[in-house]
């Protein structure tokens, strides 16, 4: 398989959201950048696990690096697709039980993201410019109090 650049269509998250339990959301996480469904229990772990991928994968870049004189400093690889990628079809029919949508992060500039979420319900486009934001339109989507938000920061 040829190595494939991660852009922002084959980049798209698509988050399943199959259970809320009192103040918590739980479901699965699919994308062509995962070899597998990533399951998240909460939005904070959803929140720190999807924060890691975009890190792994370095795409999109962050505005900001550690940068360093010696030979020990990082290298930041150009963002690829694992090899083994699921399947842009496996990923467009996945459906949560209880909401479906999907997040484009755009930029990652400020030590935070920026981007677009798209609720499937509903064909919603909501405009975020924080990974804060981005929980607090899931809150209000899903129905959930504020405070899983203020949890997870």
């Amino acid at each position: 398989m040829a190595t494939t650049k991660i852009d922002h269509q084959n980049g798209a998250i698509r988050i399943c959201v199959d259970r809320l339990e009192g103040n918590r959301a739980g479901g699965r996480v699919l994308s062509q950048r995962l070899t597998a469904p990533m399951a998240f229990s909460d939005l904070g772990s959803l929140l720190l696990q999807l924060e890691s991928l975009l890190e792994r994968q370095n795409f999109p870049q962050a505005f900001q690096r550690m940068r360093s004189f010696t030979k020990e400093a990082p290298e930041y690889p150009a963002g690829l697709l694992p090899e083994g990628a699921m399947a842009p079809e496996a990923v467009a029919a996945a459906r949560g039980e209880t909401a479906t949508f999907v997040l484009r992060v755009l930029t990652r500039q400020n030590a935070t993201w920026q981007g677009i979420l798209e609720w499937l319900e509903g064909e919603r486009r909501d405009r975020f410019s924080s990974d804060l934001e981005f929980l607090k339109l899931v809150e209000v989507h899903l129905g959930l109090p504020a405070q899983e938000a203020a949890a997870a920061q």
